[in-house]
């Protein structure tokens, strides 16, 4: 059974891992593009842009937005 280069790639995890690192994370919820920095979650900064798109710490996948004011999740 021959590989081609692709199947190569992606049968390595660790190199898959790196090349997905270049793709953006997005919001399951608004599909808004996420900071990989975390802020902290717990002051609702809703006028600070950084703060609305960064991913929260506690519902991991989503933005903060998302989390406080869309599922209403309290802390």
């Amino acid at each position: 059974m021959s590989y081609n280069s692709a199947q190569k790639v992606f049968d390595c995890d660790d190199l898959k891992k790196y090349i997905f690192n270049f793709y953006p994370i997005k919001c399951k919820s608004c599909r808004k593009e996420m900071h990989r920095k975390f802020v902290n979650s717990h002051y609702h900064h809703h006028r600070d842009s950084v703060w609305r798109e960064t991913e929260n710490e506690f519902c991991r996948g989503y933005c903060n937005w998302c989390c406080i004011y869309v599922f209403e999740h309290r802390y």
